[in-house]
């Protein structure tokens, strides 16, 4: 048990700015993925991809403060997928 509460502590230690961002990024991603699976016969995609978005968004900021490079990466390029999947879902694109 003193491990899991010194990983999480030491988490929060090394950057307290990147453990809420990385905190937020879980609470957006968690919301928006639940809604997707709850809504899997029909989601409306306009309400999914901006929760994955400010998900997204939220991890670059974080990972990049941490200074992870391909976590940067991913997250990047899921940011800007979701605000391409955004357009298709509102009928933009």
């Amino acid at each position: 048990m003193n491990a899991i509460k010194e990983f999480w502590m030491s988490s929060y230690r090394s950057d307290k700015i990147a453990f809420y961002f990385e905190m937020a990024s879980f609470i957006f991603i968690l919301i928006a993925s639940m809604t997707m699976a709850i809504t899997a016969d029909n989601p409306d995609m306009r309400y999914i991809y901006p929760g994955y978005f400010i998900g997204s968004l939220t991890a670059v900021y974080a990972h990049w403060r941490r200074r992870l490079a391909w976590p940067t990466m991913l997250v990047g390029y899921f940011t800007i997928v979701n605000v391409f999947g955004w357009f298709v879902s509102m009928g933009l694109i």
